[in-house]
């Protein structure tokens, strides 16, 4: 990757956080962009300008990018097990489990940034390195994780239901950059769950739409080992666990809109758009091919398109689920292996990791068979893990561009972009 160092590049590592929460505003019309007709009509007389692979790795470092290990600073006996990895980003996840995978698509292909099997073993991380090299590590690690799936741009859903109608005249247009947060909601709901049938909580899951009947825990409430008074619904659960692990999405996406200030890009973030035409449901187009399996939900008479689920891309981002496990059962050990071999002193951010290691409860071998029971009820029930929620969904997507200031000064008043966003090309030695 080209690695010149540009005024542009100088501005984005100088440029405040402040300045660019002041600066922040979507701006959706790009150069070679055009809208047909109304009081807005316009037709860029420009030619689209794409982003350089330098910005692309700026903007997606900023997005979610690891910078070192994590603190995971509570006690050991409250909860630490939680925690699935030590890992440092620019954003939060619950329980670190950091299960959610960046995609993008530009004029030259479909890529993804597959991090969620690479750590960086140092407190200190990025941070701890010296100015000039911090941004080599940045762009090594990028190239690092950066995987093609496709020669082409996405072919993404283009008009209703895929893509909502406010957004099909300037999504994923020629030299745009758009960007794709994917997150597996397969692990986070059997991480949760370890959570909340450990020592503590023990908690006993009801299915609303069986009559509250408890999801295959039957056994373990007349053995006393659940706690019958401690009581939570599947679909609430599912809900509240999903939702906490899809923040990830809207992190990503405000943290790329306040990068694109300081490189002075355009763009905006948005969820107008159904999951599953985007991840590959749609056959009328690939989307980002993901494999997708028919629900067996009895209510679901919907059409291919709505039934179909993305459980997973093969090779590179699976869920912990079939067809990639004969059971849930198996889905679960293949979880724990992944999750505990991260718990590993040289992994790990402490002075006295072993000590650490050494207090951290694990599983029991009860509380991995209700897991299981649970899991199992699930997938056995409802045809799909999760059952409420996809086991691969997204939620929220930016784009990423040059703007074309002819449209913001024929339009509006003074204000509309920044300094930035005027020397843009310049600062960056781009030509028209």
């Amino acid at each position: 990757m080209a690695r010149e160092r540009t005024k542009g590049l100088e501005e984005f590592f100088g440029y405040s956080l402040f300045e660019s929460l002041l600066d922040r505003r979507s701006r959706r019309f790009q150069m070679g962009g055009e809208i047909p007709s109304g009081p807005l009509k316009y037709k860029s007389s420009h030619k689209p300008v794409p982003l350089t692979e330098l910005e692309e790795a700026l903007l997606i470092w900023a997005g979610g990018g690891m910078k070192g290990l994590n603190l995971s600073d509570f006690p050991p006996e409250k909860g630490l097990d939680l925690e699935v990895k030590f890992v440092s980003k620019t954003i939060p996840s619950l329980g670190d489990i950091h299960r959610t995978e960046i995609f993008y698509t530009n004029d030259n292909g479909t890529y993804m940034i597959k991090q969620n099997d690479k750590i960086m073993n140092s407190l200190g991380g990025i941070k701890s390195l010296k100015p000039e090299k911090r941004l080599d590590v940045i762009l090594q690690f990028f190239d690092e994780c950066r995987i093609k799936i496709s020669d082409k741009r996405a072919e993404l859903a283009k008009e209703p239901p895929g893509l909502a109608i406010h957004n099909t005249w300037n999504v994923n247009k020629p030299g745009s950059t758009l960007m794709i947060p994917v997150t597996d909601l397969s692990a986070g709901l059997i991480n949760i769950l370890f959570f909340y049938e450990r020592i503590g909580h023990r908690y006993n899951f009801l299915d609303e739409l069986k009559n509250l009947r408890p999801a295959g825990t039957e056994k373990w409430l007349k053995n006393g080992f659940l706690n019958k008074d401690k009581s939570l619904n599947l679909i609430e659960a599912e809900i509240r666990f999903a939702s906490a692990y899809m923040a990830e999405q809207p992190l990503f996406c405000q943290n790329v809109n306040l990068a694109q200030q300081a490189l002075g890009l355009g763009g905006w973030l948005f969820t107008g758009f159904a999951s599953r035409y985007m991840l590959g449901a749609d056959p009328d187009s690939n989307g980002l091919g993901f494999k997708c399996i028919d629900s067996d939900h009895p209510d679901s008479d919907w059409g291919s398109t709505v039934t179909a689920i993305p459980v997973g891309l093969d090779g590179h981002f699976v869920g912990f689920c079939p067809p990639y496990y004969a059971n849930m059962g198996e889905a679960v050990d293949a979880f724990n292996d992944m999750k505990w071999t991260n718990w590993e002193t040289d992994k790990m951010p402490y002075k006295e990791s072993q000590a650490v290691l050494d207090a951290t409860r694990r599983p029991t071998k009860k509380e991995i068979m209700v897991v299981k029971d649970l899991c199992n009820y699930i997938y056995e029930t409802y045809g799909s893990f999760p059952a409420f929620s996809d086991t691969m969904y997204t939620r929220m997507m930016v784009q990423s561009h040059v703007i074309d200031l002819d449209f913001y000064d024929k339009f509006y008043s003074e204000g509309t972009y920044s300094k930035l966003h005027k020397e843009h090309r310049r600062n960056w030695n781009k030509k028209l």
